[in-house]
């Protein structure tokens, strides 16, 4: 039985102690308001023509991942802990990678660049669904690509609509939209790759240019409320048309080919739109949001986020194919397999 006197005690004591735990969780959210204060406060410096200036090169590299890892479920943040334990094991990884394929002359772990240049302990860059795992596919619709593909040719026909490998050798139009140089996986949407993550802009009054280092793709987005063309009007990029929102430049791209993945090396991109939101939230720091709805290949809509760092690094021309090489290379090689198949002995004899 417990007295009076203690119940009070013991209720004075409960009240102090959260009294004590509300004012430690006041005190968590209001640094996390002052925090994301000047972010939202800031306003970018203006160009001739009055527009924010987003101007310059942007590093988007990351290590996030684009979907949330299916062990840490509902988890949106991790500590810096499990991230450099994240990055030391994707290090492994990659090492083991490039040396399995290192026969063929695959760049070593040097040359990758996944790191962030804004530190970022999110565990997806995907922000909707909520679980940071993209949606399920369309029923009928399938992944095409990934990095099996790089390693051995795919079952399949043309055309070849994901970005490495291929599905033979007898021509050109049997290997991906990477190795023939025609377009690259970095997006719209943008989705950082494990190197070349670089984008420029450039601004004029009336239009904006999107320059991706990767295969110097670079995309012309009229300002000027123009509106989208023709359905009948298609390209590899698609058409895009932006306009200002405030401090936010948003772009909307739509017109895609049927040549290339809607996303994820899945579907196709014919029915995809995206639209891109750029916002300056700090002197080197760009915001980057992009949602894409492509009912054709994605049950539910897709939202990622990712920042980017501005950089003094210039961009140099990307020499997709050094010199043209590689193609006759690869097919050059299928031929000399071809060859010494069907008379291995006069080949052994002739070398």
């Amino acid at each position: 039985m417990i007295s009076p006197s203690g119940r009070t005690t013991r209720s004075h004591s409960l009240a102090h102690t959260l009294a004590a735990l509300g004012a430690a969780l006041l005190a968590v959210f209001a640094s996390q308001s002052q925090a994301a204060e000047p972010a939202a406060k800031y306003r970018a410096p203006r160009n001739e023509y009055g527009q924010p200036d987003l101007r310059g090169v942007w590093n988007f590299s990351t290590d996030v991942p684009l979907q949330r890892p299916k062990s840490m479920a509902q988890q949106q943040y991790r500590s810096r802990a499990d991230l450099d334990k994240a990055n030391a094991a994707r290090d492994a990884d990659l090492e083991r990678m490039t040396q399995t394929v290192a026969v063929v002359g695959a760049h070593n772990t040097f040359w990758l660049d996944y790191k962030s240049e804004v530190e970022d302990l999110r565990t997806s860059l995907v922000t909707y669904p909520p679980d940071g795992r993209l949606p399920k596919l369309v029923e009928g619709v399938q992944r095409l690509g990934g990095f099996a593909a790089a390693i051995a040719d795919l079952k399949g026909q043309r055309p070849v609509r994901f970005y490495a490998g291929g599905i033979g050798k007898d021509g050109p139009e049997d290997r991906g939209l990477f190795e023939r140089c025609i377009a690259s996986s970095i997006g719209p949407p943008l989705t950082p790759n494990f190197d070349n993550n670089y984008l420029q802009i450039f601004q004029a009054r009336d239009h904006v240019v999107l320059f991706i280092e990767q295969i110097h793709d670079a995309r012309t987005v009229p300002l000027d409320g123009r509106p989208a063309p023709d359905a009948q009007l298609r390209g590899w990029f698609g058409y895009s048309r932006g306009h200002w929102e405030g401090e936010t430049l948003v772009v909307e791209t739509r017109n895609f080919n049927d040549l290339t993945p809607s996303f994820d090396d899945s579907g196709s991109a014919r029915d995809k739109v995206v639209t891109e939101r750029f916002t300056r939230v700090a002197a080197n720091q760009l915001s980057y949001a992009a949602t894409l709805l492509d009912p054709s290949t994605f049950q539910d809509r897709i939202e990622l986020r990712l920042p980017m760092a501005k950089t003094d690094k210039r961009l140099y021309e990307f020499a997709c194919h050094e010199g043209n090489y590689s193609m006759p290379m690869i097919l050059g090689g299928a031929r000399r397999e071809e060859q010494t198949a069907a008379h291995p002995v006069s080949d052994r004899s002739s070398r």
